[in-house]
């Protein structure tokens, strides 16, 4: 659908019935987002850094590859991820922390796969591999295992609502739910410093965080995260997700059909996951246009889309990022 206008709802008909529950506490409601800006001068230095960031290792394509598959099988994702002796053993551990309360241990990888489901395989195995690219953050940006936690929970949550609505690519909503917000990833690690100056008591508490980042940074996280997997050499549609994930106003879509409902997916997920896990003081929540779950053909109003299902999805997804975090390495940063 190249050319068509990704700020859907922004200015189009009306937009009072957008869905706007309370923000959970520690949360707020943003005003939909605005044009898209990037100022050069002060980018410069932010692409720099990011072209300082590690690739991404190979064997994270080798195993999303066969997760993706259509004849792939929990043996044979154990198979590649026993190449990777570090990598099998963190997942056994989530594994078995996650069915904590089983009357026997799970004991080989192919079986942590069964038990953990290919869509939290992924997340986790994507989660462990790109989180350990990273140097460790100082603190007092946005805190790292909060933010996985989120993350990982967006993306479990856009694939569940992507074959709830039809017509996207549930492998690519994952995707580009877990990498949504790895600009702020890539900020914490690579500038600490100006990190910590977007909660500065003296900012002014009526500008967003995203302005924030823009003020700060010269461009937002979605715009950052956006070039540093163009940096990793991710597919082109993935990127173009990444950049417009809060599907900021006047902004042309160069996607396709399917790729644009992905996207749309991952927009209400990113919202939803929040009313459930507020990962940082003041997190803005972004209003769903009723023309967003009216294209995806979902229900406008929570109580439709966060069922008990979706609602586990949630709890688990953040529940595993825990143990995740508690066996890296760096999970301390």
């Amino acid at each position: 659908m190249a050319g068509h206008d990704s700020g859907v709802g922004d200015g189009e008909g009306d937009t009072s019935a957008a869905f706007a529950p309370r923000p959970p506490l520690g949360a707020r409601l943003r005003p939909p987002v605005g044009g898209y800006s990037v100022s050069l001068g002060l980018m410069e230095e932010v692409s720099r850094g990011l072209r300082e960031i590690p690739p991404l290792p190979q064997a994270l394509f080798r195993i999303t590859k066969e997760l993706d598959a259509g004849g792939s099988s929990a043996a044979s994702v154990a198979a590649i991820l026993g190449r990777e002796p570090v990598l099998a053993a963190s997942l056994l551990r989530i594994a078995n922390s996650a069915a904590f309360g089983l009357n026997r241990e799970i004991v080989t990888v192919s079986e942590g796969v069964a038990y953990l489901g290919f869509a939290a395989t992924k997340a986790l195995i994507m989660r462990l591999q790109v989180g350990s690219i990273f140097p460790p953050a100082s603190g007092g940006g946005y805190d790292p295992e909060k933010l996985w936690a989120h993350s990982i929970a967006a993306a479990q949550a856009a694939e569940e609502l992507a074959r709830r609505a039809g017509g996207a690519d549930p492998h690519l909503a994952l995707t580009a739910g877990l990498l949504h917000d790895i600009g702020k990833i890539a900020l914490n690690s690579q500038f600490p410093g100006a990190a910590r100056r977007l909660w500065e008591t003296s900012a002014d508490p009526d500008e967003s965080i995203l302005a924030r980042e823009q003020r700060v940074f010269g461009a937002d996280h979605a715009a950052i995260g956006a070039e540093l997997a163009s940096n990793w050499k991710l597919p082109a549609e993935l990127v173009e997700m990444i950049r417009l994930h809060h599907l900021p106003g006047g902004q042309p879509m160069t996607l396709s059909s399917e790729a644009r409902r992905a996207l749309l997916c991952v927009f209400v997920a990113n919202q939803l996951v929040k009313y459930h896990h507020v990962y940082c003081d003041g997190m803005e929540i972004d209003q769903i246009p009723p023309q967003v779950t009216a294209e995806l053909g979902l229900p406008p109003q929570m109580e439709g889309l966060v069922d008990d299902g979706m609602r586990q999805t949630i709890v688990r997804a953040v529940t595993l990022t825990a143990g995740a975090n508690s066996g890296s390495p760096r999970a301390a940063a």
